[in-house]
């Protein structure tokens, strides 16, 4: 999998992953799940065109994309490092 690239799209940080199955896809985003699950923060995640994953990230209770999401952002980033 390529190197994870943020923008910001519509107030949110956005990016878009393509993997090489779906088994991979769904691996990737149980680990995700776990960071998310301790932090507390959550992000939308969308399968779209079978193996690609779009994830975002923004705090909805303060409207805006917070240092939690940047913590998230980098904590996604470090399971592609691993």
């Amino acid at each position: 999998m390529e190197n994870i690239n943020w923008e910001t799209v519509n107030g949110k940080l956005v990016t878009n992953l393509k993997f090489t199955s779906q088994t991979q896809l769904v691996e990737f985003l149980l680990k995700i799940a776990h960071f998310a699950d301790e932090m507390n923060h959550h992000p939308d995640c969308k399968i779209h065109k079978a193996f690609q994953l779009e994830i975002s990230l923004f705090t909805h209770d303060k409207n805006e994309i917070t240092d939690l999401d940047y913590q998230l952002a980098k904590k996604i980033e470090s399971i592609i490092k691993n």
